[in-house]
């Protein structure tokens, strides 16, 4: 599933990714690293800012740093990206993070951890975080490639079953 921006298609809208061709080498301590700008515009405005804040550090990125595989995606996004591979679909996924979905123009591949995610014309690709790999014994890493349904459902990390419920560092 993934959520329409919710101004796309406006005259006075620019879509905006998670991630960009020439962007600078992805930071571990960056929690906004795999949130889609307009998702997060989109908490801001809602004044829930702080608390999606909240969520990415302590549920999403367990109160660590992203891990060397979900970084890895984010230079394979780049690199489809610089390529013409891929596109920005104008959505983001459904939970927290809320990260960019990807439009594939061509078939193609990603290789995250020496796995190889072969995707076809069509599909869409979108990072998926440690807790939604926990709970999907069928994904083997950082990415679900897949052809994905809108809706109009959100969810930050907290609210789903399994998640750590805010532990924070002490």
């Amino acid at each position: 599933m993934n959520i329409l921006k919710s101004f796309f298609g406006t005259p006075q809208y620019v879509s905006q990714t998670d991630t960009t061709p020439d962007g600078p080498d992805p930071d571990p301590e960056d929690i906004w690293a795999f949130t889609d700008p307009d998702a997060r515009t989109r908490f801001e405005r809602k004044g829930k800012l702080e608390a999606l804040e909240h969520d990415i550090r302590y549920e999403v990125m367990r109160a660590g740093s992203w891990e060397p595989e979900e970084l890895e995606y984010k230079r394979e996004i780049q690199r489809l990206l610089r390529t013409g591979a891929v596109v920005d679909k104008g959505r983001y996924w459904f939970t927290s993070p809320f990260p960019t979905v990807y439009r594939s123009v061509r078939d193609g591949s990603l290789n995250i951890g020496g796995i190889e995610y072969p995707f076809s014309e069509g599909d869409d690709i979108v990072f998926q975080c440690r807790m939604n790999r926990d709970m999907d014994r069928f994904l083997k890493g950082p990415v679900l490639v897949a052809r994905l349904q809108p809706t109009s459902k959100a969810q930050l990390c907290g609210e789903m079953g399994g998640a750590m419920k805010g532990m924070q560092e002490t």
